[in-house]
């Protein structure tokens, strides 16, 4: 028993233990569920980089549960979070429920045609991407139209990130533009500088950090850019999704729903955006308020 409790410490380290437990004991799902059962069941989909926990039963969004099929993209066949990895009908993501595991990096889907998926999933990957902007046109290249996308990504406030600056949509638009590669390290003094490491024991200390960041495009670790709740949805306009909905959950989830639509007339995201926007009532990160 013992053995098992410093073995899990080593790999995840203490946070990241104690959120697995909360959230295998006590997750309760959003409140509004139901909008995402009923756009995403009985549906097939691409979830990259997963399989996640957040989507698991017992989970805040559990989705697994009501798909028909889920394939999975991951960038290499070792990586930090899923360990080893085999290309093939290997992506166990649920009980028995298996789909296709795609070894490829998320900003160049080649093995998948256009238009395949009637969703695409991905959970706090996005802040791991160098060139995000990419990885999202390829992500809706093989999505179908009026398919759905669903990201999860980690708000600032509530992160190891909240020391550093919010990144801007047009940081990203000419990232794209540049078509920088996922190993750039642009960010990296920024990290060095303001990363909290009290907030990531499993970086362990600074030189640990520094290490492992100079290795990036091998690991994938570093939080290439900061977002918080504006952001996300400046993304979803920028690339014309109608924005279904915004759930806010601590301790950094900042989950976005939208679909792709096939003419750019028919998109109104006027509630998400500008000072008035509703989820900034209601959302329990600070920044989000100012």
């Amino acid at each position: 028993m013992l053995k098992r409790i410093f073995s899990a410490l080593k790999k995840k380290g203490i946070l990241e233990l104690v959120l697995s437990r909360l959230f295998k004991f006590h997750a309760k799902k959003i409140n509004n569920y139901e909008i995402y059962f009923t756009n995403l069941s009985r549906k097939s989909g691409l979830e990259v980089g997963g399989p996640t926990r957040i989507f698991r039963r017992r989970s805040i969004l559990p989705v697994y549960p009501i798909v028909a099929d889920l394939d999975g993209c991951n960038f290499n066949r070792t990586t930090t979070w899923e360990r080893k990895i085999k290309e093939g009908m290997t992506y166990r993501y649920y009980k028995n429920k298996k789909g296709y595991q795609f070894i490829c990096d998320a900003i160049e889907l080649a093995a998948i045609q256009s238009k395949t998926y009637d969703f695409v999933l991905s959970s706090h990957t996005v802040e791991h991407i160098a060139n995000p902007f990419r990885a999202i046109s390829e992500w809706l290249r093989v999505l179908k139209d009026n398919g759905i996308i669903l990201l999860v990504l980690p708000h600032k406030d509530g992160t190891f990130d909240h020391n550093r600056p919010i990144t801007s949509l047009n940081h990203l638009i000419e990232d794209f533009k540049k078509n920088v590669k996922e190993d750039d390290l642009t960010h990296l003094p920024e990290i060095l500088k303001l990363h909290d490491l009290n907030l990531d024991y499993a970086a362990g200390n600074f030189e640990l950090l520094r290490e492992r960041s100079m290795n990036n495009y091998k690991n994938r670790c570093l939080h290439h850019h900061v977002f918080n709740t504006e952001l996300v949805i400046e993304i979803f306009n920028y690339f014309n999704l109608q924005i279904i909905s915004v759930d806010l959950v601590l301790p950094y989830h900042i989950i976005v729903m939208g679909r792709k639509l096939l003419s750019k007339e028919m998109i109104n995201n006027d509630t998400f955006l500008g000072k008035g926007a509703q989820y900034a009532y209601i959302s329990p990160f600070p920044s989000d308020k100012k």
